[in-house]
């Protein structure tokens, strides 16, 4: 059964990752990385390729599906996807990540979602037609993981949880430094019947002015 709540206050500050992962784990990161998910006051563009862009029969059908909501995942696959990945602060406190896909024969696919604080203070993922996923955000090894923790939809002032086993399932995002201005992007996500229906891996650089 879905679960209908009515958030209490409204939204804070801009998310800042250094307070979500805490301190020492902040500072585990590479500099590049906390410079990187620092806030962005103006747009910052990566270029780069997706060597991989998958999906299983179930995910090729849910991303069809969910072009009707605005496109939150792409709904294409391939290998070698040249793609630029856009960041820039939103006007409501959040970090827009816009992700544009050059499939081959195909018309760029552009796929935009905004990391912001919720009512109650936490991570989430705005997505396309309201659709909202909830994230845990830390780091290990070096790695920035954001994992999905549920997903709802946001209308009006009412807050509808999905239930656990509706698709998509657990969302897994890591951000990899490779040293030399460029970094591993790489989302999973796995259902718990369906297995995993989405996979993407790219390498992508930092602009020329920003290089470290």
């Amino acid at each position: 059964m879905l679960a209908v709540s009515i958030p209490a206050v409204d939204y804070p500050a801009r998310a800042d990752i250094r307070r979500l992962t805490g301190e020492a784990q902040w500072l585990s990161l590479p500099p590049a990385v906390r410079a990187r998910f620092a806030e962005h006051a103006a747009s910052v563009g990566y270029e780069g390729t997706f060597d991989e862009v998958s999906a299983s029969f179930a995910g090729k059908l849910l991303a069809t599906c969910c072009r009707l909501l605005g496109t939150p995942v792409a709904p294409f696959t391939g290998t070698n996807v040249p793609a630029t990945v856009n960041v820039f602060a939103t006007p409501d406190g959040g970090t827009a990540w816009q992700r544009i896909y050059r499939f081959a024969g195909r018309r760029p696919c552009i796929v935009e979602s905004v990391k912001r604080l919720s009512r109650d203070g936490t991570l989430v993922e705005a997505l396309p037609a309201g659709m909202t996923m909830a994230l845990d955000v830390y780091a290990r090894d070096g790695v920035l993981h954001f994992v999905s923790t549920g997903y709802y939809f946001e209308l009006g002032g009412l807050r509808i949880q999905f239930p656990e086993w509706l698709p998509p399932g657990v969302t897994h995002v890591q951000h990899i430094d490779l040293g030399d201005g460029t970094f591993r992007f790489t989302m999973s996500v796995r259902h718990r019947w369906l297995g995993q229906v989405f996979w993407q891996s790219g390498r992508f650089r930092d602009p020329p002015a920003t290089s470290r």
